[in-house]
């Protein structure tokens, strides 16, 4: 019994995702384990948050481009399971 009940806190673990690019690179990372949905939402206010103080921040619902060297992070909440570098999910729409 006990297995099953791990087996699902897994599968209710959320990823907040952090793909950034640049005119020369495109990559993604992951910060995994978030409890909730919720907990990774506030996660990306948060995050979001601290580029406000930059002047040259344009901000488009979970990202954020930088005009002065033309950078742009976008920030995705999924369930653990998923991975926005696999598959046919679009990652790039921003999550509401």
């Amino acid at each position: 019994m006990k297995v099953k009940t791990i087996e699902i806190i897994l599968a209710l673990a959320w990823t907040l995702w952090i793909r950034t690019q640049t005119p020369t690179s495109d990559t993604w990372s992951a910060a995994p384990g978030l409890p909730s949905q919720e907990k990774c939402a506030a996660s990306i206010k948060e995050k979001l948050d601290t580029w406000r103080q930059f002047k040259d921040a344009v901000f488009n619902g979970n990202s954020v481009t930088f005009t002065g060297n033309n950078s742009t992070m976008l920030y995705v909440c999924l369930p653990e399971t998923e991975d926005p570098r696999k598959g046919p999910a679009n990652p790039l729409e921003p999550q509401k």
